[in-house]
């Protein structure tokens, strides 16, 4: 099986999969894979068309990607490989976007997409993907009027996976305008420092080097929000993990790549500030 139609099963397979969970409701939800380069000269033996860019992406440039289409409906998908995923590719000289005058458009938020793939470059990826998808507890989560930093601490005490599986945190990002550009931007800033995104009261992204990571990302943060708000249903507030439970799981995960190093030290801090939603 050829890469370009293996990484069209796999946007569907996740794709399916989003939409039996409920976090893909009517045409919600949008998936990009960053193909290998060179992997998609087959792609592009008939007409093509062309849009300029509000700003060039270098770090794209020649490179090619597999996106989900404007109105695609996640619970079809593996039904429409070849008609809801179509690629594209940013021009040699980062310009402009090409695609084939055939395919549809792709989604809205095609720009967060574009730009959140060419910051994974600077990471030293071959290859990336982003999944976008309105996971139902960290959606209501983000409405809650707390503060970004205390949200993204609340969500890194959750659970000890959290830490363990997003090695470079969680964001919040408050509302902006769906579709546009200017989203695209400061998600991307946002993905320099993160593993997860959260569009607060929109939806969740999860970046990885493949599909399944970046899916890994969204379902791990989605049961920290879980969590959280059954917490705060059962006990009127949620403190997660303390000071002392983080240290120890930091301090166990150092012992075991480290098989020598010295007992945990039992003087450490107390518990923090309990968060009230």
């Amino acid at each position: 099986m050829d890469l370009i139609r293996a990484t069209r099963e796999d946007i569907g397979r996740i794709a399916a999969e989003l939409a039996r969970t409920g976090w893909a409701e009517a045409n919600a939800g949008n998936i990009s894979v960053l193909l290998p380069e060179g992997s998609d000269e087959s792609i592009w033996d008939e007409d093509v068309v062309s849009d300029i860019l509000p700003s060039p992406i270098p770090e794209l440039a020649g490179r090619a990607f597999l996106i989900t289409c404007a109105g695609s409906r996640f619970r079809k998908l593996p039904r429409e490989l070849d008609t809801e995923i179509v690629p594209i590719r940013v021009s040699a000289d980062g310009m402009k976007v090409i695609r084939l005058a055939s395919g549809k458009e792709p989604t809205s938020e095609f720009s967060s997409h574009l730009l959140v793939l060419a910051e994974t470059t600077n990471r030293g990826w071959k290859t990336a993907s982003l999944v976008h998808t309105h996971s139902t507890h960290m959606l209501a989560l983000s409405s809650s009027d707390l503060p970004a930093e205390m949200l993204e601490d609340a969500v890194n005490r959750s659970h000890p996976e959290v830490a363990l599986l997003i090695k470079r945190g969680v964001r919040f990002l408050d509302y902006m305008n769906p579709g546009t550009w200017e989203l695209g931007e400061e998600t991307a800033k946002a993905f320099r420092e993160s593993d997860c995104v959260i569009w607060r009261k929109h939806g969740i992204l999860g970046l990885g080097k493949d599909i399944d990571s970046a899916c890994d990302a969204v379902e791990v943060v989605e049961k920290a929000a879980k969590l959280l708000l059954l917490e705060k249903s059962a006990f009127g507030k949620f403190v997660g993990l303390k000071d002392r439970d983080l240290m120890l799981s930091k301090d166990t995960d150092e012992n075991m790549s480290d098989p020598e190093s010295d007992d945990q030290d039992s003087s450490l801090p107390p518990a923090p500030p309990v968060i009230e939603i």
